[in-house]
């Protein structure tokens, strides 16, 4: 289904949505759903458990598998047609009938957990304050704060409807500490990553977006101090692939103010 209205980044993962998971695999080797299902795990609780930009749903389902009986799941991006892939990933595998989303939300069932798939912007989350008990992401932040104008209201919009002691859980490129293996990782993201993206999904433009934001985002240790900076109580994070992708770990304060 085609959006009524987008920006230039909804209309660039518009773009590549086909090629988009068989991309993810090759260009990181097959270690994107690694790294997300260690995301998951540490995503694990009952509640309400949140993938904000969830993309076409892989975090989403990895913390399906993980949360408690009776969890809500919800994965919630501002991409109508990443969302109705979402939406279809599981229903195809169980041989249903694809479908689109023909409203704000649709919902799917995984296991003994309803999914529910929510079309939104995470700098306006639809959702009351203090009403979430885990928040997770998975290669996405870059996008929400990454010289971004509204990066702030973003991350404060995480915070809101986290509940007080909740943990909000990223996963993200980040920048080996080894100098050689930081340029040898420079070279891939700004020269392989949008020669392969482009010529396996035409958009080498999109590719090459996503390769240089990777390229030019900050160390873990400057992602972790932004994090406190905004309020969080908590921020640690752990490095993964030899520094290539940093897992943060934020934990709200049990009190407000």
């Amino acid at each position: 289904m085609e959006e009524r209205t987008q920006t230039p980044l909804q209309r660039m993962f518009t773009s590549v949505v086909e090629k988009y998971d068989l991309l993810n695999r090759l260009l990181s080797l097959g270690l994107d759903e690694l790294w997300r299902e260690s995301c998951a795990k540490e995503c694990a609780s009952s509640g309400v458990l949140l993938d904000l930009c969830c993309g076409t749903g892989d975090l989403t389902l990895h913390i399906s598998e993980h949360a408690s009986p009776g969890a809500q799941v919800i994965g919630l991006d501002f991409s109508e047609v990443m969302l109705n892939k979402a939406v279809n990933k599981k229903a195809e595998a169980k041989g249903k009938k694809p479908t689109q989303i023909r409203s704000k939300q649709a919902k799917i069932g995984v296991g003994t957990y309803n999914i529910n798939f929510i079309h939104g912007d995470a700098a306006h989350l639809p959702f009351k304050n203090e009403c979430i008990d885990r928040i997770g992401i998975s290669f996405s932040f870059r996008n929400l704060v990454y010289r971004n104008p509204i990066a702030k209201a973003c991350v404060r919009e995480v915070l809101r409807v986290l509940r007080p002691g909740g943990k909000f859980v990223c996963i993200e490129t980040s920048q080996p500490r080894w100098f050689p293996l930081r340029t040898l990782y420079q070279l891939y993201l700004r020269k392989v990553v949008p020669l392969v993206g482009g010529l396996m999904s035409g958009c080498k433009n999109a590719y090459r977006h996503l390769g240089m934001s990777a390229a030019n985002f900050p160390p873990a240790e400057e992602i972790a101090e932004m994090l406190l900076s905004a309020g969080f109580r908590e921020a640690s994070f752990k490095h993964m692939a030899f520094g290539v992708v940093a897992m943060h770990i934020c934990v709200k304060s049990a009190f407000t103010v």
